[in-house]
């Protein structure tokens, strides 16, 4: 027959398994410490890494889907084909767009597209958007930084001049001036300010493009000089703390 544990006996090795468990909790501090900087460490490492290539994927599978669809109705299954499929034809229309007549073609058909009544504003404003940002790196009145006093005295808004005029009303030369945000500098305010309160920076666009992406981790001055992206304290803990711990 066989032998029941007695009550006695599951109570004791309950007690043993509480009182000796597997995962040792008598760690210095020090040393759960230099385990949680270790950490850390690898999360910040990692965060780049992993949004970059959740990036590419959503931008793999926006072109592979744009012409996929088209080869699974002809029954071709090939990994890749869609993808590969919309490249060439991307690469197809910016020779078309660089060359006379196939800019004649271009011309005609949005000509075409800007008949159509509802397409036509769609159509046209996301082909204004793209002209605007494309206007960002040839022109040259954009390529000039300044410095708008906002909001209170001592502090300054970085901001790219795209043209001047003279206000009859205020009497005065105004500077139109695009304020972006950080750290999207695409996105931002578009304000008249009086040309005698701009203040020129001598910063490039790429210099003021950096420091505003970066949220000013990297200085206008130093466009070469890249800070680490995490303080020596978190990899290891310093020599003295430790020696004091123990």
């Amino acid at each position: 027959m066989p032998s029941v544990a007695h009550p006695k006996n599951i109570s004791s090795l309950i007690e043993y398994s509480v009182q000796d468990p597997i995962v040792p909790n008598n760690l210095p501090p020090h040393r759960i410490k230099h385990l949680r900087n270790r950490l850390i460490a690898g999360i910040l490492v990692s965060v780049p890494l992993v949004v970059t290539i959740i990036v590419l994927k959503i931008a793999y599978s926006a072109i592979n889907n744009f012409s996929a669809p088209i080869f699974r109705y002809l029954g071709v299954d090939f990994p890749g084909l869609g993808f590969v499929t919309t490249l060439l034809l991307l690469l197809f229309l910016g020779f078309m767009a660089t060359n006379v007549l196939g800019r004649r073609i271009i011309e005609r058909c949005e000509s075409l597209i800007l008949k159509i009544p509802v397409i036509a504003h769609v159509y046209g404003g996301v082909k204004q958007a793209i002209e605007s940002v494309r206007n960002i790196k040839t022109s040259s009145n954009f390529k000039r930084v300044a410095y708008v006093p906002y909001p209170s005295p001592g502090c300054y808004l970085i901001g790219f001049v795209t043209g001047t005029l003279y206000d009859e009303a205020l009497g005065c030369e105004m500077t139109a001036i695009f304020l972006p945000t950080t750290p999207n500098p695409f996105t931002g305010y578009m304000v008249f300010v009086e040309s005698s309160r701009v203040i020129e920076s001598g910063l490039t666009l790429e210099q003021a493009t950096k420091a505003i992406v970066s949220a000013g981790l990297v200085s206008p001055t130093k466009p070469d000089s890249v800070p680490s992206p995490f303080p020596q304290s978190v990899f290891e803990p310093s020599a003295s703390k430790i020696n004091h711990q123990i």
